[in-house]
Parts: structure tokens; sequence; C-alpha cells
């Protein structure tokens, strides 16, 4: 269970990466490579993949090396594909928290860094205050995040978010998010590191570092993983 949500939550990542270049407006094509090591209860869990995305039709292509090869293909729409070329199977569903136009580093880096897409999803900005260069921002839940999520807390330095911090329903923890390693890449700042603190209890959290790196745009890409199509033949799990 550990592996498969841990997995998961890298789909929304590298969903999110790709998504976010779109708008610069002479991005075509990107490709990236990822690197996350995560951590609970004193077990490491290594995931590696390369990742392709085109802005026509918002297509994304993800290969995953580690902890076990599988491709995933997901459009715009949600539509997602998870593809283990050992066993020749596939896994379709429609999820729209897999559409790569609606995840947080989309908005990370489509020139709405001011909220990450906290109003987009309904938030309200409760109060806003600055502390030396930074500027740290208090947003509360929508009724329909209300079960889940009381608030949010956005913290900026300059223009760049450096932090985020979400409170549940009953006044818990229950993630922390940081930015850092800021690269300008093709116009557009993007932190190539991330850590991501997931609560569960107070005795129980996954630590997640997640790294990017050989970023290309454009011609600089290679169609290698842009040809990859799930063989006709593979076998469609239920």
């Amino acid at each position: 269970m550990y592996k498969k949500t841990t997995v998961l939550r890298f789909i929304a990542i590298l969903t999110l990466l790709a998504t976010a270049f779109t708008s610069s407006t002479n991005t075509k094509k990107i490709s990236a490579s990822m690197l996350s090591r995560s951590v609970r209860n004193g077990k490491t869990l290594t995931v590696k993949a390369e990742l392709f995305y085109q802005l026509a039709g918002g297509k994304m292509i993800s290969h995953y090396t580690q902890p076990t090869e599988q491709y995933i293909v997901n459009t715009s729409k949600g539509e997602i594909s998870i593809y283990n070329p050992e066993k020749n199977t596939v896994i379709q569903q429609v999820n729209y928290l897999f559409s790569t136009e609606t995840t947080q580093f989309y908005y990370f880096l489509n020139n709405q860094k001011v909220d990450l897409g906290l109003r987009a999803m309904g938030f309200t900005n409760r109060d806003t205050k600055f502390e030396k260069n930074l500027m740290i921002s208090t947003w509360i839940a929508p009724l329909r995040l209300a079960k889940d999520i009381k608030q949010v807390e956005l913290v900026h330095n300059g223009a760049n978010p450096i932090y985020t911090k979400y409170i549940g329903s009953n006044g818990q923890l229950i993630k922390k998010v940081y930015y850092y390693n800021y690269q300008t890449i093709n116009g557009l700042d993007f932190p190539l590191t991330v850590t991501q603190i997931d609560y569960f209890s107070a005795k129980d959290s996954v630590i997640a570092k997640t790294t990017y790196s050989d970023i290309k745009v454009n011609e600089a890409v290679s169609n290698k993983l842009a040809d990859f199509t799930i063989p006709a033949n593979a076998k469609i799990l239920k």
C-alpha cells in the first residue's frame, strides 16, 4: 500500500511539473527526470521516472523505472492509463484529480504563484501579514473541502512560494511542503527540489524529497518517450 500510494502521489507531482510550462507561449513540449526518496517508519522508497509532456492535447507520458517499471499516460481530461510492460497489462480510468490541468504546480508556474491556485479551488484569504522579506497568507477552505482541510498557510519569499502548511478539519497538522532550489527555465521560475511531509498521526508521517533534473524544452526534447504507445494487445485490468 505504501508503494502504491507513493507512486500515485508522484503521478500528480509530475503532472504539475509538466503543465506548469504551458503558460510560456513558446513552449510546445518538455521533458524531465525525476528522483524522489520517501521515508516512513524507517523504510526508504526510491522512485525514478522520465517525463514527457506536449502542449497539444495536454498529453503526458511518464516512464517509471523504479521501484517497478511502468508507463503512465494521462491527459487534460483526467484520462489515465497505467501500463505494466512485464505483464503487458493496463489499468484505465478517468479521474479529474489526474488531469494535466488541475494540480498545484500547474498554478505554481502558470503565473499564479500568488496563491498556488487556492482561490481557484474556492479558498478564501483570511489574513496576510509580512515578516521581514516574507509574506504569510492564511486561506480558509470552502465547505466542499472542509471535512478534510480547515485552512492553508502559504509563505512567499519575494514572488516565489517557499512553504505551505495544511491544517485538517480538527485543527491537526496534515501536510507541509517546502519549495526551493529555484531556477529559471524557459522564462519561468521553478523549484527543482520539493520536500513534502504528510502526517497520518502524531507518530506516523512520510517525508519525501523530490528533485527534478535534465529539463529540456522544444527541439531539445528526445522523441523516444514521446513516441511511446501502449500495445494494442495489452490486457485491460478491471
